[in-house]
């Protein structure tokens, strides 16, 4: 039986649910931050690997610190020690490479089995931002199944930052493009 996700962004909640090692890692963190009185948000998991993921943190959180959890080695990154879950940390209020756009507030988020995941606008702004800044077509394949997941509409564009406004609305007329109709009888 498929269980609902109650959610505004299905797209993250769904890649988390769908791994258990990750699904782990990810309340580990999030109780983690709770005890730290740190808020944290899940934005998604990094496309090169699926024992990883992305969360969103203030600047200056030591998330390492938490029990079970340590640095990789890497700047920005940390390890999940039980099951060696990696995972990139982005600072809050920082620009996405360079751009206009920000990391956002990881108090926007919607819980989804205790685990902060990031609402469904900001999560779309980051992953085009990231998409246009960088060029790699992974963050818009993102956001399409982010726009599918949720049904998304065209208007939404209105609510987005302008940056991402144009682009949103040539990746949801490739989404509809691309969805399979119900024939009419």
């Amino acid at each position: 039986m498929h269980r609902s996700i109650a959610v505004s962004n299905r797209f993250v909640a769904e890649g988390i649910a769908g791994q258990a090692a990750t699904q782990r890692a990810a309340r580990a963190l999030a109780e983690g931050a709770i005890e730290l009185g740190v808020p944290v948000a899940f934005t998604n998991n990094v496309t090169e690997s699926l024992q990883s993921l992305e969360v969103i943190a203030p600047a200056g959180t030591q998330l390492a610190d938490i029990p079970g959890f340590r640095p990789l080695g890497r700047a920005g990154w940390i390890q999940y020690i039980p099951n060696s879950v990696a995972i990139r940390v982005h600072e809050a209020g920082t620009p996405i490479l360079g751009g206009p756009v920000e990391w956002p507030d990881p108090r926007q988020t919607d819980r989804f089995m205790g685990i902060p995941v990031l609402r469904l606008n900001a999560f779309l702004e980051t992953e085009i931002t990231r998409a246009l800044n960088s060029g790699n077509r992974d963050h818009e394949d993102n956001a399409i199944a982010a726009i599918l997941s949720a049904g998304a509409t065209l208007d939404r564009a209105l609510e987005l930052h302008p940056y991402v406004a144009d682009r949103y609305q040539d990746l949801w007329e490739q989404a509809r493009a691309g969805q399979l109709w119900p024939a009419v009888a």
